[in-house]
């Protein structure tokens, strides 16, 4: 069949295994094929295009968000195949993520943002939104944290792994797009200045068909409150990772709590999430020790409105 074919959507539905409905969100939303029309303003695809729908069907299906590869041409979707199916024996990916880890230092040490935004970048595409995370991202957070404590980095180091990282995931959400989905609010409480942890949730949620809405670090609890019931959230998640600040997120953690619509779960998460949910003893709220809970927390409630499509 020659590349200048014209087939139809459902043709191309049965081609890609995808459905009619993603394909036309993709071009809509991503512009990643652009179809002539036919005679009855029916769309009609190249072979071409259709090998491009399939190269990303499967890099999606292997772990990957359309919208960080959506921008990649042919050739390089075909490259991220290749590596996919050379890393097929090693799903956690320990070399590959080891090896990122260890050239993000080398950048720190060169003090080279751009460097060490591109080896996250090229990682983040590679390896796929959840498992840069879990791989990659926390880990490297967390050794940053353990070499300044040891006196082995500066504060500068500190705030320029933190600047590049979170201006990484912003751009990441903010390329996700609003969603029909429930909608999902997100920020920490007064005194908690990281926000890591939420903004890493808001991308996961965002993946998973939620709307979210993503307020960020330190906000006082009527804010909160105020901004849940502006938006008509479906979930308020709140992080709390600052132990020392515990007694202040616990307070505004309860008057969230007690302020909130009966329909609006609250969830909680952070290194010191446990402690608060100790002290609040609120069986309404919801803690999250892990990503894995997140996540089932977020397919549970994407279930919840199955015909609502991204």
């Amino acid at each position: 069949m020659p590349n200048t074919a014209h087939l139809p959507l459902r043709t191309v539905s049965q081609l890609t295994g995808l459905s009619p409905d993603v394909v036309r969100a993709w071009e809509k939303r991503y512009q990643v094929v652009s179809p002539v029309r036919g005679p009855r303003g029916a769309r009609l695809y190249t072979n071409q295009e259709v090998a491009h729908l399939r190269l990303l069907a499967s890099a999606v299906a292997s772990g990957r968000s359309i919208g960080d590869i959506a921008h990649l041409d042919r050739a390089a979707l075909e490259r991220l195949a290749v590596n996919a199916a050379a890393l097929d024996d090693d799903k956690e990916f320990p070399g590959v993520a080891t090896e990122v880890i260890e050239r993000s230092f080398a950048a720190i040490e060169a003090f080279d943002p751009d460097r060490l935004h591109a080896t996250l970048s090229e990682a983040l595409i590679g390896l796929g939104t959840v498992s840069f995370i879990q791989r990659v991202a926390t880990p490297l957070l967390e050794e940053v944290g353990e070499r300044w404590s040891r006196g082995d980095l500066t504060v500068a180091d500190e705030h320029l792994v933190s600047g590049v990282l979170r201006g990484l995931l912003s751009s990441l959400l903010h390329s996700r797009g609003r969603s029909s989905g429930p909608r999902l609010l997100l920020a920490t409480p007064a005194g908690e200045e990281h926000d890591f942890g939420t903004l890493i949730v808001a991308l996961l949620a965002a993946d998973a068909g939620i709307d979210v809405v993503y307020l960020g670090a330190n906000l006082p609890a009527d804010e909160i409150i105020d901004a849940a019931n502006r938006c008509d959230a479906r979930v308020v998640g709140l992080g709390v990772c600052n132990c020392e600040n515990l007694d202040r997120a616990t307070a505004a953690t309860e008057s969230v709590a007690k302020k909130l619509p009966l329909t609006t779960e609250l969830w909680l998460g952070g290194r010191c999430a446990s402690d608060a949910c100790q002290t609040l003893a609120n069986p309404s709220i919801k803690l999250l020790t892990d990503l894995d809970m997140v996540r089932a927390e977020l397919v549970r409630l994407r279930a919840e409105a199955p015909s609502l499509g991204r």
